[in-house]
């Protein structure tokens, strides 16, 4: 059982998994759908809109993975399975890492800006000018950033759910509800629970049952990742609703 998110080993193996069914653009394709499908459900129409393809087009494709077991289809709209949310957060790693690295080019020419500046013997006015411009749009993004999450208080937004439950599902699913609001990701496996919580695992596993039955969450044995608890698609839903 692992206790780690997904790595680039875990992309690789992933879609390797798949490799042998489809083919390259087919590959890309599918990936694009299922970044736009770990945002939120979506229709037919707007996936091919989004992307630029033909409903027809992409509708094959969605056909084709729903098989698979990525994706399923309910209310008109498409969602992530288990499987599919897996790979859809291991694409969106290998492609953040890879956005992080290019970011960090550019950092480091920033710095080298910087050195030259002093080089050449800029004034100091037009130094602390500088500074504070940056520290002002620094100030700016924090700020908006902490607005962004105030308005995220999901334990008041579904203050009705939590309110239905009892103590120890309560303080589970707030706990899950924080670590999301923290970490944007819908599902934790269970031994990062277990640890993070503290929880004894057979009273944890009792609790999360509960909530499984009350269809909060969702209980899937990842073969590779081990067991994985995560907010149900009636819960995301919920959620979305308060975002």
């Amino acid at each position: 059982m692992s206790d780690r998110e997904p790595s680039v080993e875990d992309i690789q193996g992933l879609r390797q998994e798949t490799q042998e069914s489809r083919s390259s653009p087919r590959s890309k394709l599918m990936e694009a759908i299922l970044v736009l499908l770990h945002a939120r459900p979506l229709r037919t129409s707007e996936i091919s809109s989004n992307l630029g393809y033909e409903t027809k087009y992409v509708s094959s494709y969605l056909s084709y993975w729903r098989k698979k077991g990525l994706i399923y289809q309910e209310g008109g709209r498409w969602y992530l399975t288990p499987q599919g949310e897996s790979l859809a957060t291991a694409i969106i790693d290998s492609y953040s890492n890879s956005r992080f690295r290019e970011m960090l080019v550019i950092a480091k020419q920033v710095l080298g800006e910087q050195v030259k500046d002093s080089i050449n013997n800029k004034t100091k006015q037009g130094s602390d000018k500088d500074r504070r411009e940056v520290l002002s749009f620094i100030d700016s993004k924090t700020g908006s950033q902490v607005n962004k999450s105030q308005k995220k208080d999901l334990t008041v937004c579904l203050s009705e759910i939590t309110e239905k439950l009892e103590k120890d599902e309560k303080d589970i699913l707030i706990f899950l509800l924080d670590r999301y609001k923290q970490w944007g990701s819908t599902y934790v496996y269970m031994d990062q629970l277990q640890e993070e919580y503290r929880a004894d695992s057979a009273w944890l596993f009792k609790v999360l049952r509960g909530l499984q039955t009350k269809k909060i969450l969702y209980l899937y044995n990842d073969p590779k990742l081990g067991f994985r608890i995560g907010f149900s698609q009636t819960m995301k839903r919920k959620i979305e609703n308060c975002e």
